[in-house]
């Protein structure tokens, strides 16, 4: 791999990592209730999750590669439609994750959060996705152990970089999703019913003033 389509990775990764995710949430949740500060000490669980859902991609893929060789071109194709379904998905996930109030947030110390953290950033779909976006990066002359390391080093930075990124916007990425919500949320009113005023009853005048 070039060093032109290690950047080129290593910057799709940051952005397939920043989009709207279950532990993306957490982190900024737990931001609001406890301050940037203390949420720094979640970043070690972040790094983690990100590097196992990293590693676990490239080790897809070289498995793919090694195991089915004549069937590259097809995984190629199938790989963009995942990712387009993934990103698909990040929408989703936008739509339907709130912004919890300082209240409602569960009490639970840095270090539990970290873990929970990482164990919901090690997701199927995001290594699924991760996979899928590197097979379109990753050159087929190159030897595997070789084109293993350029990925790791590429995406090593993408998990690396996007904890700090999520962490240093919780606050501002809080404040997009209230507007968001606020802009597009749903109607929960009765529809409105109207009555002709000489067909109401003494009875109903009375208790409508």
């Amino acid at each position: 791999m070039s060093i032109e389509t290690m950047l080129i990775t290593a910057a799709l990764s940051l952005l397939t990592l920043l989009l709207p995710s279950a532990a993306g949430h957490a982190v900024r949740d737990y931001c609001i209730a406890r301050g940037k500060t203390r949420a720094l000490l979640l970043l070690p669980g972040l790094w983690l999750g990100n590097a196992i859902a990293c590693g676990l991609a490239v080790a897809a893929l070289i498995g793919l590669r090694l195991a089915l060789p004549a069937m590259q071109a097809a995984f190629d194709w199938i790989g963009i439609a995942i990712f387009f379904i993934f990103i698909l998905r990040a929408q989703v996930q936008r739509l339907r994750l709130r912004v919890a109030d300082n209240d409602n947030l569960p009490r639970n110390g840095a270090f539990r959060t970290a873990v929970h953290i990482t164990l919901i950033n090690v997701h199927p779909a995001l290594v699924l996705a991760l996979c899928a976006l590197i097979m379109q990066m990753a050159d087929s002359s190159s030897p595997h152990i070789e084109l293993a390391q350029n990925l790791l080093t590429a995406m090593a930075f993408a998990a690396f970089a996007a904890p700090i990124v999520q962490v240093a916007f919780a606050a501002r990425s809080a404040r997009k999703a209230k507007a968001f919500h606020q802009q597009f949320q749903a109607s929960r009113k009765a529809p409105t019913r109207f009555i002709a005023s000489r067909a109401v009853t003494a009875g109903y005048r009375r208790i409508a003033a």
